[in-house]
């Protein structure tokens, strides 16, 4: 079947709609010492900080997350949709982490360096 030019920019037009229609809502970017859980990943997946430093996991996603430490020092429990939980990183060290919902997924995996 073949379109008439009216036809064809109709379809483009609608066609251009809801392509930008489904673009992902630019939320901006972490603050200093916050990760945020989204899209099932830890964005961002690493963070150096100083001891004593507080760092807060935002859940941006609609799933539920965790954050629970590979050496059991913390342990979110479940993070729902738009809550968060906060950490005092006080000792030094590299402390690695991950979601129990989402722990085969290599993306929400991270580590958190303390100096």
């Amino acid at each position: 079947m073949i379109l008439n030019k009216d036809k064809k920019a109709v379809l483009f037009i609608f066609s251009t709609l809801i392509l930008l229609s489904c673009k992902k809502e630019d939320k901006g970017s972490p603050g200093p010492n916050e990760i945020w859980l989204e899209y099932k990943a830890y964005n961002p997946s690493q963070l150096v900080v100083t001891a004593g430093t507080t760092v807060t996991f935002t859940n941006k996603d609609n799933a539920n997350h965790t954050v629970t430490s590979t050496n059991n020092t913390f342990d979110s429990g479940t993070v729902k949709s738009g809550n968060n939980y906060s950490y005092t990183f006080n000792n030094k060290g590299t402390f690695y982490f991950y979601c129990n919902y989402h722990s085969g997924n290599s993306a929400e995996q991270g580590a958190i360096l303390v100096q």
